[in-house]
């Protein structure tokens, strides 16, 4: 359940966010450089839980792996 809102979360983030770069001007990101954000941004938290030593992230980066291709 975790990971599932996490992603939803940091998906509407990066889209706000990439919304906010376009009205200023700045030229857009392709889907590609966005899915990549948003990958590292997933695999950066669940290691950062990881490491807090809670054992309930500890098959995140599993299901995060196994579910992206």
């Amino acid at each position: 359940m975790f990971l599932m809102r996490y992603v939803f979360q940091i998906s509407i983030h990066t889209i706000w966010r990439e919304r906010n770069r376009r009205k200023r001007g700045e030229g857009p990101q392709t889907s590609g450089a966005i899915m990549k954000s948003i990958d590292k941004r997933v695999r950066n938290r669940i290691t950062s839980l990881r490491m807090v030593g809670s054992g309930r992230f500890t098959t995140a980066m599993q299901t995060w792996f196994a579910t992206r291709e």
